[in-house]
């Protein structure tokens, strides 16, 4: 079934198999899954939770909340409606593909261009909140409730199950609440639907706690996994993520010191795309965007707006590039290699280079430049092939920041990982909007680009939540 959810409700889907995929919650106080099973006006499809209440039935509600995260990140589902591309757009590392027409008002170009108005009460309408933006709030918050409920389903149908089952939907829960902290404005809600009991609503949460809440889902997660690398690896490093967003760097070194160089965590996508969320036929969302460039289409960009990258230019191998011509306005089109225009492959959530460049950024903090700069070298002698160069030390505290965040933009490229690292370079290192993000003339759209570097919570939450006000600040 297609994913068309409130930002305040968990839906329900079906595998083909006809077992329970997400849970559902109607959005409303007091509505337990209990009252649910007996309730003789369940919609039509949603199978009776009770025929779930069996280890196939957790077994596939913990599949479902897999799904769930890899069309969150980077599916092609929706069209093309994801973190990483919607991030790409509001970072320097994509741009719209429609670009050059002064007053066109895309979706992708009031992203790319930085204008994101929240919701105004009394407008009767959330349509200040673009479309995209919707998509990926909700379907994390789709991840967070399924998570939540394939773990009390296995814990409660198939105790004896392997303990990595839960372990990952831990750290699936983790990653979901990072993701919703790197791009949303402060008071995110993070209201929850308990397993056998009632949705609860919750009040907007600071970003801070946001991410103090996703470095307990690792730590439970941690604790929990005792047979398997894999999901242990993934734990840490969603750990070190969140602590090096909060500050703690030295945390954060600490909590990847044990991931291997060589570890991946990738989601893996097929070219096949249908209306189901069958677990094999999630296209990445490069199908859509670079896949002949047609109904969404995105393009690699240039040092954007002055403050960005040289992903073109730079000929780094990290960014390699391929050119698709030009659009109707002249603006040169090009796509990344990393990903198949097929909608096929992986896209790596977490890996051995993150944990180096978690622990190469902590030992920066820490006032040990040459343990830092060895750390970044490391990564360009072993972690490509043909080893890159090694880079230099620029020699001044500015200089080495610099540096650092511009190895993380090429090593984690389209990964998701930039939105978060540009709003902690004005969080936590003291830069100016204007000098991170792009800014000055945008050729479209409105002809310059705004002051926006997060997205606001979609307005039908402020409507169905009665917790929920507004965001705190849109700020970094």
């Amino acid at each position: 079934m297609p994913i068309t959810m409130s930002p305040v409700s968990l839906h329900i889907g079906a595998l083909r198999h006809a077992v329970l995929l997400l849970v559902l919650a109607s959005g409303l106080p007091g509505c337990s899954l209990d009252n649910l099973a007996g309730n003789a006006q369940l919609p039509p499809g949603v199978p009776d939770p009770r025929l779930t209440h069996t280890p196939a039935g957790a077994l596939a509600a913990y599949r479902g909340a897999l799904v769930l995260l890899r069309t969150a990140v980077g599916s092609n589902y929706g069209g093309g409606e994801s973190f990483v591309p919607v991030t790409g757009l509001l970072t320097d590392e994509l741009r719209a593909g429609d670009i050059g027409q002064i007053g066109a008002m895309s979706d992708n170009l009031r992203l790319d261009s930085r204008f994101l108005p929240e919701y105004a009460p009394g407008s009767g309408d959330d349509r200040a909140t673009l479309g995209p933006i919707q998509s990926v709030y909700g379907l994390l918050q789709q991840v967070r409730g399924q998570a939540r409920e394939a773990r009390g389903a296995l814990g409660a149908y198939d105790p004896g199950g392997p303990r990595a089952l839960p372990g990952h939907l831990y750290a699936v829960e983790g990653y979901a609440d990072i993701l919703l902290a790197d791009l949303f404005c402060s008071g995110i809600p993070l209201s929850t639907l308990d397993f056998g009991k009632d949705f609860t609503y919750q009040p907007g949460s600071s970003t801070a706690e946001v991410y103090q809440r996703a470095v307990g889902f690792f730590d439970s997660a941690l604790t929990v996994v005792a047979d398997s690398d894999r999901i242990l690896n993934l734990a840490r490093v969603g750990k070190g993520r969140a602590l090096l967003a909060l500050g703690q760097y030295a945390a954060a070194g600490t909590a990847v010191a044990q991931v291997p160089d060589a570890f991946q965590y990738a989601l893996q996508y097929s070219a096949t795309s249908t209306d189901t969320l069958n677990a094999s036929q999630n296209q990445s969302f490069a199908a859509s965007a670079f896949g002949g460039l047609g109904n969404n289409p995105l393009t690699m960009v240039d040092v954007e707006g002055g403050n960005g990258l040289a992903y073109l230019s730079s000929g780094d191998p990290r960014s390699a590039w391929v050119a698709e011509g030009t659009n109707q306005h002249g603006f040169l089109l090009s796509r990344p290699v990393e990903y198949s225009v097929a909608g096929d492959g992986p896209l790596v959530l977490a890996s051995g280079v993150e944990a180096r460049l978690i622990q190469a950024e902590a030992a920066l903090q820490a006032g040990s430049p040459g343990t830092w700069l060895a750390t970044l070298n490391h990564l360009r002698e072993t972690a490509i092939t043909p080893a890159m160069a090694d880079t230099t030390d620029p020699g001044t505290t500015n200089g080495r920041v610099g540096l650092m965040f511009y190895e993380r933009g090429f090593w984690l490229f389209l990964t998701g990982h930039r939105q978060g690292d540009l709003r902690r370079l004005i969080r936590q290192y003291g830069r100016q909007a204007e000098s991170v993000y792009p800014t000055g003339l945008y050729p479209g759209a409105y002809g310059s680009y705004g002051s926006d570097v997060t997205a606001p919570i979609p307005g039908a939450e402020r409507v169905s939540n009665p917790l929920f006000t507004g965001c705190r600040s849109r700020g970094a």
